[in-house]
């Protein structure tokens, strides 16, 4: 019985974004609970990083980011892309989603299903107010992941293709890559070198 209550369980959650997106909350908030006050243990940090950045579809994110530019690209090219800002979008959804959690809860209002894909809206608490992040989520191979945040009515999406597209047509793609690959360095000497104190958040 208690095999198919779990299967039953995990079914419904497939199918529920929210319940997929909960799922992944408590996760991380299930190692955050462990944590020291003041800072994160290497180890610690990067367990919270896999939870946070396994919902998220970061080959879509990659497509997206480059738009029209993305068809133009090498086979070669776009996993070099792919893998360059797919890491940028890790050290970022860290920083990001560490703060949420460690000052609220993730509050999510409502779902829209339609077939393979779904928006969630939900509320995020930033030090007194809270703001709104729509999650744009497909299904792949059967689950749900993210594709795109919408950040008080700002896509992440769309910014980045925007922010993109106009830096390729000024400098070329060579020099994005450049570009990209020197802040992915920069994040990751960050995290190598935390501040004074060894505290890894602000």
């Amino acid at each position: 019985m208690a095999l198919c209550t779990a299967a039953a369980s995990a079914t419904a959650e497939d199918d529920d974004p929210i319940g997929f997106l909960k799922s992944h909350d408590a996760e991380v908030q299930a190692v955050l609970a462990e944590a020291p006050a003041d800072s994160l243990p290497p180890a610690m940090r990067e367990e919270i990083k896999q939870h946070i950045n396994a919902a998220f579809d970061f080959r879509e994110l990659s497509r997206l980011a480059l738009g029209d530019h993305w068809e133009e690209r090498s086979p070669a090219e776009r996993d070099h892309f792919a893998e360059t800002f797919s890491s940028i979008i890790r050290e970022q959804n860290f920083d990001s989603f560490s703060r949420y959690y460690r000052e609220g809860e993730i509050r999510y209002e409502s779902a829209e299903v339609q077939g393979d894909a779904a928006v969630v809206q939900a509320l995020a608490p930033v030090r007194d107010e809270q703001i709104e992040i729509e999650y744009k989520l497909h299904r792949v191979e059967g689950v749900w992941r993210i594709y795109d945040l919408v950040i008080d009515g700002v896509s992440t999406a769309e910014g980045n293709r925007r922010r993109y597209a106009r830096y390729i047509e000024k400098n070329g793609y060579e020099k994005l890559i450049v570009q990209l690959d020197k802040q992915l360095t920069r994040l990751r000497e960050a995290v190598l070198s935390p501040p004074s104190g060894g505290a890894t958040e602000d």
